[in-house]
């Protein structure tokens, strides 16, 4: 026995060194193996690296001249990597996979989206679904609605009313008609100061009027928490009040939806008073290439006459109609016919899944970059990081208006505490009230004054306003570029004579905006924004000292012998005067007057940038000159310039007469030696 013991284990021994021998020959193999993949590998990832690398440098050859666009271009793309990373990577692989496997995948994701959704905007809701365009934002939504709506009988064949404000984007509406045969848009304007908002009075006649028309029927109201000129904000709360009682669904858009973000404490039954809600991550998160989120708040089994439940949304549920739409129905059905030789149990878990959101199939059949991108946020990025762009843009807003609201001479536009109060969070949430104040996202302002002395004399007070806004907004763009200011001109921008003033000839009036959050570079601090201040304040003073001086300018020009005033209609600076020769006064010549003003432009020019030379037509052959007067700082820098022009303009006349008195001298000399040489020349040949 011990023989055999012994004999088994040399035999085991022998075949264990064997063993031995034959890992160590399959383990070099697995090195050189490994070392050819890890080659390949840094050899893909040197070539991936050349690739971008050689594009990104093409790209930016273009603003190689252009340093601060360069530098924009970094700051957004570093943000994006920052915040969101190479997501493409994962969102290439995602949509390689199979659908039911994508299936299975997607809800662990869309509900860590939606917890962060309630974590961080404080928006309590069923289902989420992410667009790339605003229009396709729209339309889905519409089309959602539609198909709850169509499910009576009655309203099969009738046009679905969707009511909008008067402002709404006419593109967008012209797209969504385009696309959506079956639905009309009906503007509801409040008045003409307010027609970016929705006045519940009148969508109340409305609602009734289409109600009892048998070729309409009401669908939905799009209101708005933040417009997007002006930054106003709908009545959400009386809106959706309002839609209750007539089974209307209510979709709200704006900036101000992302605000409910900044509360420091929400309890949990506040929410937006809306059925549904889109927001624009881009301007929100200040991060490029996000989606739009529209959040459903309206629960999904609570539609129209309870007639939709749960199960009938995968199979009715159309939110688009390209393409990728008709594939979803498609695919799905292979899918559900493939897998039926699974287990129930896996079936039965593919079918909850699918059954838990109507827009599974709407989001799974776009690209996955949509929601991996807004997923990978939450997993990069702490919570003040994420809202750093939207409080840091309200406080610019916050301090900026507060400034400008101290100005005497400066109008803000869109603010509206005067007219409503001042607004707060009971406007557009429902549940336990807040009283905390809706912030600003938007300042227009513009520079407006009726308290000078002599307005009267001004020929076109309104007009001369205007041109003096752009000026400031020329001034101050230029000035500071990173505040990506904007020009707006509107009718109801203008100086009003009165409150009741409604008068339809007003003529459009030109202000400036300032909207930080549209701007996705947080390149402006609180220290550069009271430089700013300091500055608008600088320019309001030279604007008042010449709208003063201008309308000085016709009586105290009256003080000087050889001064005349000139119409400038369309001129921002004081106006302009002409130097008159006195002794023009009986031998008129244009040439003479002209040369005098080119000359006092070119002599006070060199002293003083408020002097320009201009012209008018005399006549067809002809223009005469002028002096322009630009802006000046102080009021009684008027009286010092026309001093100028005047003592300048008698030394240039008389300088100009010694130099003319001159050379009619010296011609009168030579006409008198040519004629000497004349009368010797005919007596030598009278002698001859």
């Amino acid at each position: 026995m011990e023989q055999r013991l012994n004999g088994m284990g040399d035999s085991h021994i022998r075949t264990k060194t064997f063993d031995n021998n034959h890992q160590t020959d399959v383990n070099d193999d697995d090195d050189e193996e490994e070392d050819e993949i890890d080659d390949h590998s840094a050899h893909l990832v040197e070539l991936n690296n050349r690739i971008k690398n050689d594009f990104m440098s093409y790209c930016l050859s273009f603003l190689q001249d252009d340093e601060d666009a360069r530098e924009c271009v970094h700051g957004v793309w570093n943000k994006y990597l920052q915040c969101v990373g190479d997501v493409s990577m994962i969102s290439a692989f995602f949509d390689t996979l199979s659908y039911s496997v994508k299936s299975s995948v997607f809800p662990k994701y869309q509900d860590e989206i939606l917890a962060w959704c309630q974590d961080v905007l404080h928006i309590q809701c069923h289902a989420i679904i992410y667009s790339t365009f605003c229009s396709e934002t729209f339309s889905r939504i519409i089309r959602y609605v539609l198909k709850q709506s169509n499910f009576d009988l009655e309203t099969s064949e009738r046009k679905a009313v969707i009511y909008v404000s008067a402002d709404f984007d006419r593109d967008l509406k012209h797209d969504l008609l385009t696309s959506i045969a079956s639905i009309q848009f009906e503007h509801v304007r409040k008045d003409v100061f307010f027609e970016d908002m929705i006045d519940v009075d009148q969508l109340q006649e409305l609602v009734e009027r289409d109600s009892n028309n048998s070729h309409l029927y009401p669908l939905m109201i799009i209101a708005n928490a933040g417009t997007n000129v002006l930054g106003r904000c709908d009545e959400l709360t009386k809106l959706k009040q309002f839609s209750r009682q007539h089974n209307l669904w209510l979709h709200v858009t704006g900036d101000l939806l992302g605000s409910l973000a900044l509360l420091s404490t929400v309890k949990e039954n506040v929410n937006i008073s809306c059925d549904s809600l889109s927001i624009d991550t881009i301007k929100l998160l200040g991060i490029k290439n996000l989606p739009y989120l529209t959040f459903f708040l309206r629960p999904m089994v609570s539609m129209t006459n309870g007639k939709q439940t749960e199960s009938n949304f995968r199979q009715d549920e159309q939110i688009n109609t390209n393409d990728s739409s008709t594939l979803s129905t498609t695919s799905t059905n292979r899918t559900s016919s493939s897998s039926s030789s699974n287990s129930s149990s896996t079936t039965t878990n593919d079918n909850n899944s699918s059954a838990s959101s109507p827009f599974y199939d709407a989001i799974l059949h776009n690209p996955s970059i949509s929601f991996l991108s807004i997923w990978s946020i939450s997993q990069r990025c702490s919570k003040a990081n994420v809202l750093y762009h939207m409080k840091h843009s309200f406080q610019l807003v916050n301090v900026l208006s507060k400034h400008l609201k101290q100005m005497k001479t400066i109008r803000i536009l869109n603010n509206d505490d005067y007219v409503q109060g001042v607004l707060t969070y009971q406007r557009i949430c429902e549940g336990d009230t807040l009283n905390d104040p809706l912030p600003k996202t938007i300042v227009i302002f513009r520079f407006e004054t009726t308290d000078i002395p002599d307005i009267e004399h001004l020929d076109d007070l309104h007009g001369y306003v205007d041109l003096l806004n752009l000026w400031l907004f020329d001034k101050l763009s230029q000035q500071y570029p990173k505040m990506n200011l904007e020009l707006l001109k509107c009718i109801h921008f203008q100086m009003l004579n009165n409150p009741n003033d409604n008068s339809s000839t007003r003529t459009a009036a030109h202000a400036i905006r300032f909207a930080p959050l549209e701007h996705l570079l947080d390149t402006i601090e609180e220290q550069n924004m009271q430089a700013f201040v300091d500055d608008v304040q600088r320019y309001i003073d030279i604007l008042v000292a010449t709208m003063t001086a201008r309308a000085r300018l016709k009586t105290v020009v009256t003080k000087y012998e050889n001064l005349v005033s000139i119409s400038m209609p369309h001129w921002a600076g004081i106006g302009a005067v002409r130097y008159i020769p006195s002794y023009e006064k009986t031998d008129v010549c244009s040439y003479d007057t002209n040369t005098i003003q080119a000359e006092l432009a070119r002599k006070l020019q060199t002293n003083d940038s408020a002097f320009s030379l201009g012209g008018e037509p005399n006549n067809e052959q002809e223009s005469m000159f002028y002096l322009r007067l630009g802006m000046i700082r102080k009021q009684d820098d008027l009286d010092i310039l026309l001093q100028k022009i005047a003592v300048s303009g008698k030394e240039t006349e008389v300088a100009l007469k010694y130099v003319e008195d001159m050379a009619q001298k010296i011609k009168q000399g030579i006409e008198k030696v040519q004629k000497d040489l004349q009368d010797e020349n005919q007596q030598m040949l009278a002698q001859e």
